[in-house]
């Protein structure tokens, strides 16, 4: 065993009694000089005190380091917690947004499912709709007044080809006979004027026709000499007086052609008739 020399320490703890008993024991005595005791104190006490001390010191810095690791982690974790929650929040409204695009689509679908059933019956009713159409408007064509007669008939045979071509769609077809009506509507709101040949006393002869409408078809042989209306209710071309409508018929010829700026001008035009 180690032993350690302390010299001139007093320890009052450990020698308080021992001081007192004494000072009992020899009050009458002389006072003397008493050399202070020499305390032999065993070190590996104290070395074993401070190295668990030391333990100590370092169990509490690695639980303090533990906790610190802990504290970190939890915030990382909280910070991810966090991160994930808005992306939550976001999907949320991402889905709601996918489910009510979905809901319109699905309509959409019914929708579109009615609308190929209904589809699928007109698609086999068009074939005789075109055929109706064509031969109403042939006959039309037929009542009308005689202008343009070639071109208009042209079309009708035009349509009817592509009605019976079956490399031509259904669309196409319909758009033909669509386009048909749309000129001849046309023609009951222009003017215009062109070069033909009718028979006049069973002559044929050459003439400018001027055409306003639907109202009024008019025309003038070349040399000017003879005025002729059509009147659609006798089919015939009836003969006008060459005093009166000479010059009417030839200024409306030449507006007709962009010749001379629009203006009034008198022209024969037959009365309606009263329907019945």
């Amino acid at each position: 065993m180690k032993i350690r020399k302390f010299g001139n320490v007093t320890i009052a703890l450990l020698l308080a009694g021992f001081v007192g008993s004494t000072q009992a024991q020899d009050q009458d005595a002389p006072v003397q000089d008493i050399p202070a005791p020499e305390i032999l104190v065993d070190s590996s006490m104290i070395d074993r005190a401070m190295s668990s001390i030391g333990e100590k010191y370092r169990e509490s810095a690695e639980v303090q380091q533990q906790l610190t690791r802990l504290a970190d982690s939890a915030s990382s974790t909280f910070e991810e917690f966090k991160r994930a929650n808005d992306n939550l929040e976001s999907l949320l409204v991402l889905n709601a947004g996918f489910r009510k695009s979905i809901s319109i689509q699905e309509d959409n679908i019914a929708t579109l499912d009615e609308s190929i059933a209904s589809v699928e019956e007109v698609t086999r009713n068009i074939p005789l709709l075109m055929e109706k159409m064509l031969v109403a408007l042939e006959e039309f064509i037929e009542l009308d007044y005689p202008f343009l007669l070639e071109d208009r008939r042209g079309r009708i045979e035009f349509a009817r080809n592509a009605i019976d071509n079956p490399d031509v769609s259904i669309a196409e077809k319909f758009r033909q006979v669509l386009v048909m009506y749309q000129t001849e509507t046309a023609y009951g709101r222009t003017i215009e004027n062109y070069d033909d040949t009718i028979e006049i006393d069973g002559v044929e002869r050459d003439v400018n026709i001027v055409r306003v409408g639907r109202v009024a078809l008019i025309a003038q042989t070349t040399d000017r000499q003879e005025t002729r209306a059509w009147d659609n209710r006798s089919r015939a071309w009836v003969e006008l007086g060459a005093g009166e409508y000479r010059t009417a018929v030839q200024d409306a010829i030449r507006v007709a052609a962009q010749l001379d700026a629009p203006r009034i001008i008198e022209l024969p035009v037959l009365a309606p008739e009263v329907a019945q």
